[in-house]
């Protein structure tokens, strides 16, 4: 999984992963700023609760 793609989800799925983790952890993790395992799990997780993966924007 490529860290910098961005991972939208619904609001009701976030609460869903908060058994991994906390919010500030499940944002970073979203949002591609950090890489760790833990965040990657997180990745993973919201891609199979129907989270969608987007390219970010080049200015």
């Amino acid at each position: 999984m490529e860290k910098g793609n961005k991972i939208i989800v619904d609001l009701g799925v976030k609460g869903k992963l908060l058994e991994l983790a906390t919010y500030p952890t499940i944002r970073k993790a979203l949002n591609g700023k950090q890489n760790t395992p833990q965040c990657v799990r997180i990745r993973e997780k919201a891609l199979e609760l129907g989270g969608m993966e987007i390219q970010p924007l080049n200015k």
